[in-house]
Formats: structure tokens, C-alpha cells, sequence
């Protein structure tokens, strides 16, 4: 009877033994599957964050490849002429309010003011520009009954756009009775224009200008008549327009130094004023 007691005690003993043993052992198992659980999920939060962060990379690559190329096409527009001479000027080339830029060269109305002027051209074309290449436009207009052709402006400027191809043309404006400027036909430049720098010849008189420029580019179309104040004696520009006269060395000038062939065309034009 003793020995079934205490057998029955020692099974209970194993049995209570067992429990707590199995109670543990549940208890390590759960928490190893929590804490497995717990790994999983913060290795997917890790591989969503890596992918995130991999696409983000790609998007921001993908950016930059886009700005680039952009940067580089706009680059390939520029005129190299502009670009040389805005980096003379310390002018930013990717300032976007400027359209172009003009160079005044003085007032011709002889032979003598003409060689200072063709002087000045010199000057500027020795460094950046071959003067040959350069187009002109001219206030040209014929003598009524005759075959004379004169010039009917007196003020020279170079204007060089800031894009390879923008294209710049002369419309003569006539100033009407309501006090008014309006463009009118003239033979000489309508329909004309050209890419690259153009020598220009315009206005006449102090009162208002008798010529207006025209650049058309892939923005649009910018229009002005540069004059002279009579108050101050300043060039009158708008402000998509850039006054690059500071750009001519004239400690190198040479009033006798100017090309002879522009200077033979350009002086048979004078007869109306001698």
C-alpha cells in the first residue's frame, strides 16, 4: 500500500514536472515566434525601405540624366558668339530676360564719321567677328523721280542674339500725325532677315526713331527702337536687351584702321546730304 502511495506521488511529481516543463518549453516557443514574426516583419520593412530608396536613387539618376541633357541641348542653342561675349561682360549666358545684345558704334552722316564708325566696327570685329560675314541691315530709300539710292539713318549698332536661331530683321516706322509710330513698306528690308550678328542703320532724327528691330526666337518675338536720350545722352534699351558697348577696347582704337570695301559701299549712300 506504501509503495502505491508513493508511486502514485512520484507520478504526480513527474507529471507536475512535466507540465511546468511543457509550460516553459510553450512559452520559449511562442516567444521565438513572436520575436521570429518580429524579424520578418522588420526585414520586409527594411526590404520595402532598400526598394524605396533603390527607386528613389533610379527617379533622382533619371533626373539629373534629364536636367543634363536639357542643360545640354539649351547649351547647343546658344550662339558661341554671345556666349564669348557675354562671358567678357561678366553677363550670365543663362540669364533668361536677356534676348540680346547691342553695340553701339556712333552716328555717320559723312565720310569722316563713317571711318570713325568703321573704326569702332573694326575694333569689335578684330576680336570676336569677322567683318565680311557680317549681315546688314539698312534704312535704305530710294530718291522720288530718280534712280539714287540714300541712306536715311544715321546711327550704326551691332546686334548680336543670344540664340544660334534667332532671326533679326529692320522695320521702318514712320511717325504720323496722332503723334504715333507705325511700320510702313520699305523695299530695302521687308522680308529680310538673318541668324548670327547684324550691322544696322537706322533713325535719323532726334525726335523719334524711324526703325525697329525685330528678333524672333523659339520664345517669342522682341521688338525696339534704340535712340539716343536727349536728356542724358544714354542708349534707350528695353531691358531684354543688353548694352555692350564697354565691350570695345578703345585703347586699341585707330580711327584710320577700318575696312575699306564696307567703307566704299556704304559712303555712295551719302550724296543726299552733300
Amino acid at each position: 500500500m506504501k509503495n502505491k502511495q508513493f508511486m502514485t506521488i512520484i507520478i504526480c511529481i513527474l507529471l507536475v514536472a512535466l507540465c511546468i516543463v511543457s509550460f516553459g518549453y510553450i512559452r520559449k516557443s511562442s516567444s521565438l515566434r513572436k520575436e521570429m514574426r518580429r524579424r520578418i516583419d522588420l526585414e520586409g520593412r527594411i526590404g520595402l525601405l532598400e526598394r524605396r530608396l533603390r527607386e528613389k536613387d533610379k527617379e533622382l539618376k533619371e533626373a539629373k540624366e534629364e536636367a543634363k541633357r536639357k542643360d545640354e541641348e539649351e547649351n547647343k542653342k546658344y550662339s558661341d558668339l554671345y556666349r564669348v561675349m557675354a562671358d567678357k561682360c561678366g553677363l550670365s549666358i543663362t540669364d533668361e530676360r536677356k534676348k540680346a545684345m547691342i553695340i553701339p558704334l556712333g552716328n555717320a552722316y559723312d565720310q569722316e564719321t563713317l571711318k570713325d564708325v568703321l573704326s569702332k566696327l573694326k575694333l569689335w570685329s578684330s576680336k570676336y567677328y569677322d567683318v565680311k560675314d557680317l549681315n546688314q541691315l539698312f534704312m535704305l530709300k530710294k530718291e522720288e523721280g530718280a534712280d539714287n539710292t540714300y541712306l536715311m539713318a544715321q546711327e550704326f549698332y551691332i546686334v548680336i542674339p543670344k540664340y544660334k536661331a534667332d532671326e533679326i530683321s529692320l522695320k521702318e516706322l514712320e511717325l504720323f500725325e496722332n503723334g504715333n509710330l507705325y511700320p510702313v513698306p520699305n523695299d530695302f528690308i521687308d522680308g529680310k532677315s538673318y541668324t548670327g550678328p547684324v550691322l544696322i542703320c537706322q533713325n535719323i532724327s532726334d525726335i523719334a526713331p524711324n526703325g525697329e528691330i525685330c528678333i524672333e526666337s523659339e520664345s517669342g518675338e522682341t521688338k525696339f527702337s534704340p535712340f539716343v536720350s536727349l536728356k542724358d545722352g544714354s542708349l534707350m534699351l528695353p531691358d531684354e536687351i543688353y548694352n555692350a558697348a564697354g565691350i570695345l577696347d578703345m585703347k586699341d582704337y585707330d580711327n584710320n584702321d577700318y575696312d575699306e570695301d564696307l567703307f566704299n559701299e556704304i559712303k555712295e549712300y551719302f550724296y543726299y546730304y552733300e
